[in-house]
């Protein structure tokens, strides 16, 4: 697909090449109008070269993000159904969550909540929270209303149940405190209580949280992924 972009370009460079020519077969007194048509011309094949290009361009990004996402779904025997992220504001007048993603795959694609959602390298990046015919809408995994069943990659494989912070993070709370964890710890997907299989790295440890006198401890998780770029993902089948 990288020879698109060459091909998006030609046309320009010929126009730019014949322009340059006609410059130099004209005779000086050559009208202002002929020159000002000349230029209107060149600069409308300039701006359908650049918009091409840009096409072929974001075509090559998804595609190479589909490829990742088919490499880890092949490997690891997941079913999922892949999905373009279509806006992040809410379709649904029932819910007002600035965290929330909407997905041009819906119940008529065998979508359901409860469902995770992964990006291009198998890390999940939330959950499908409401579906309808042909959309869904995905909390992402540092909103504060969206809870994933965890455990954590430890001597004792914590588990517990993560949920968003401030839309930056990720807490995982009620944690015993004679639980070993620390710094860089892997938490991931438990498995248990869910439509989520085991084992989709959700982050990594980046602060525990205990006092001697507390019962419970917690941990602050990093997201290995950004949350910022995604384009398009894939749902994760049971």
């Amino acid at each position: 697909m990288e020879n698109y972009l060459s091909v998006a370009i030609r046309p320009l460079g010929r126009s730019l090449h014949r322009l340059g020519s006609w410059f130099q077969g004209q005779p000086s007194d050559s009208s202002a109008e002929e020159l000002a048509a000349a230029l209107s011309r060149t600069q409308e094949q300039l701006a359908r070269a650049t918009v091409d290009q840009a096409q072929l361009q974001l075509l090559l990004e998804e595609n190479a993000k589909l490829h990742q996402q088919l490499d880890f779904l092949n490997n690891n025997h997941y079913r999922a159904v892949s999905a373009n992220i279509v806006s992040r504001q809410n379709l649904f007048d029932a819910v007002e969550n600035a965290q929330d993603i909407i997905l041009d795959k819906g119940s008529n694609d065998g979508l359901h909540p409860g469902l995770g959602v992964i990006n291009e390298s198998g890390v999940i990046i939330g959950k499908i929270v409401e579906v309808k015919d042909n959309s869904a809408r995905a909390c992402l995994t540092t909103s504060a209303d969206c809870q994933l069943a965890a455990a954590i990659i430890n001597g004792s494989r914590t588990i517990g149940l993560s949920e968003g912070e401030l839309g930056l993070t990720i807490k995982m709370n009620y944690i015993p405190q004679m639980e070993k964890i620390a710094p860089e710890d892997i938490v991931i997907t438990s498995g248990l209580g869910d439509s989520i299989p085991r084992g989709l790295v959700i982050g990594r440890v980046s602060q525990v949280n205990n006092q001697s006198n507390e019962i419970w401890q917690d941990v602050t998780i990093e997201p290995v992924a950004s949350l910022h770029d995604l384009t398009v993902v894939s749902v994760v089948l049971p």
